[in-house]
């Protein structure tokens, strides 16, 4: 029994065959009814409507009641509608975060939230040999980042409220802020400032100082981040550091659309 996998590759075949009828589903204008699909993937039918009912749940592909169709979901095009919006604004973002590691030598970031956990969408890397460096795509907890809290705190309480609850808080390092109550406090610090500080608080040794970007809206929907070993920004001018990350995360903002009220 080998549940699925296939011996040289263990990949899933059933995923393989879902993202198959995924885009044969992309194709068609009216939908495809379950025979359809199963004769253009030479899939047995079975098998195709049980995947189709699974996609059908997570609102990737929906059904018309009349013809009994299927076609893409609603969910497919949030999802894509997300993945195209993080491009567009890494794209965006990538001449500023270079602008910002010009000024103050160290890796920059772009994050944006989701759920709560930080995602890192766009980088700028140091060109010192010891440097900090975070995968593209990766996920941390929101609460132990600058970016995450400079993000968090200019949600709406709502929104606050609803992301504190669902943490399970983590004590990383003995800087980390683990209770609700003291980071509801540093938000409201973080929204006097303009600016977020993780001092060691996700590793030992590291800093990062973070700041908001605003869309046209005005929503927080990302953060711009310096992050270096704590010893080398302490030697710096860290109030200069603090000054080019607001800067550059204001002309990004301005980029996105946004006017200062």
């Amino acid at each position: 029994m080998n549940n699925g996998l296939t011996k040289d590759t263990k990949t899933i075949g059933s995923v393989k065959k879902a993202i198959e009828i995924i885009e044969e589903l992309a194709k068609s204008e009216d939908g495809l009814g379950v025979t359809e699909i199963s004769n253009n993937l030479n899939y047995g039918v079975s098998a195709t409507y049980h995947l189709l009912n699974t996609l059908k749940q997570c609102n990737i592909v929906e059904q018309d009641k009349k013809t009994k169709k299927y076609r893409i979901g609603f969910a497919l095009f949030r999802i894509c509608g997300m993945a195209k919006r993080h491009n567009a604004l890494a794209s965006f973002a990538q001449p500023y975060l270079d602008e910002l590691r010009e000024m103050v030598g160290e890796t920059t970031n772009l994050v944006v939230l989701d759920g709560n956990e930080v995602v890192y969408i766009a980088q700028s890397e140091s060109t010192k040999l010891l440097k900090l460096f975070t995968q593209l795509g990766a996920k941390v907890p929101f609460y132990c980042t600058g970016g995450g809290k400079a993000i968090l705190a200019y949600q709406p309480k709502k929104v606050q409220d609803m992301v504190l609850s669902n943490t399970n808080f983590i004590k990383y390092t003995t800087n980390t802020l683990s209770d609700m109550e003291q980071l509801k406090k540093e938000f409201d610090i973080i929204r006097k400032q303009g600016y977020a500080i993780d001092n060691e608080e996700r590793e030992d040794g590291v800093t990062c100082i973070a700041a908001p970007v605003f869309d046209c809206y005005g929503e927080a929907v990302a953060s711009v981040s310096v992050s270096g070993p704590t010893y080398r920004l302490k030697e710096k001018d860290f109030s200069a550091i603090i000054r080019n990350v607001k800067e550059v995360a204001k002309k990004l903002s301005m980029h996105l659309g946004y006017v200062e009220k």
